[in-house]
């Protein structure tokens, strides 16, 4: 499995990121924006989606494998 995608705040907006590996495009102004796109990229990727509060806390973790049919062949 590979590196989670995180939603995160850094004091002015919300982000997405893959844990280790670096930022994703874009910036939010809401929580729930950055967590939809979040929840999306980690469908895609087959891999955690890590929400974080604030404070940099988790909030939630939701896993979102791949199912067989998603798996590139």
């Amino acid at each position: 499995m590979g590196e989670a995608v995180e939603t995160y705040y850094d004091g002015q907006a919300w982000h997405n990121r893959v844990r280790r590996r670096g930022p994703l495009p874009g910036t939010y102004r809401s929580r729930e924006a950055a967590c939809e796109v979040g929840r999306h990229e980690a469908r895609v990727r087959g891999v955690d989606h890590v929400v974080r509060r604030p404070d940099g806390s988790v909030a939630e973790r939701n896993r979102y494998p791949r199912r067989s049919e998603e798996i590139p062949g």
